[in-house]
């Protein structure tokens, strides 16, 4: 990566943006509607990327869903080898120069049914394997509050 964001800048653009979703759209979060819920954070994280000015210097890269590619080829790490898809990613299209942050999402309903594979994910994706992401987190839309996991450098630390 050839140019480095504060993490407190990534973190605070994901938080406000999850806060205007649980603030606006709580029904999704209240009815464990996972990818309803991640489509309208992505939406309040673009919105503050494209209108607040502390967030200008992410306006020359891309926000993205369910983004599989890297360059021409399918997005795989170690542990997913035959591909496998972020929820959530701020990085500059095809190429890993800029991969600044990886997000995924459980709602409450899917934690429940799933394992930790998106935590394996996070780990892969921000170590030095490929994409070195700057910063991974692993959000939880719990119905009370949301939960935040953090990664880097392929292991999990404390905030």
């Amino acid at each position: 990566m050839t140019m480095t964001i504060p993490d407190e800048l990534l973190k605070t653009l994901l938080k406000v943006a999850v806060k205007e979703c649980y603030e606006r759209d709580y029904l999704l979060i209240e009815k464990s509607m996972e990818q309803a819920s991640v489509a309208r954070i992505f939406y309040y994280m673009q919105t503050l990327i494209n209108s607040d000015e502390k967030f200008a210097c992410f306006r020359e890269y891309n926000l993205d869903c369910e983004y599989n590619k890297n360059g021409q080829h399918i997005k795989s790490t170690p542990r997913s080898k035959n591909g496998t898809r972020p929820d959530m990613i701020l990085h500059e299209r095809g190429t890993n120069n800029h991969n600044f942050l990886v997000v995924e999402f459980k709602s409450e309903n899917g934690l429940r049914r799933t394992g930790n594979n998106d935590l394996i994910k996070l780990e892969d994706f921000t170590s030095q394997y490929i994409y070195n992401y700057q910063l991974g987190i692993f959000v939880k839309l719990f119905r009370e509050k949301p939960e935040y996991v953090f990664f880097k450098k392929g292991k999990q630390i404390l905030i």
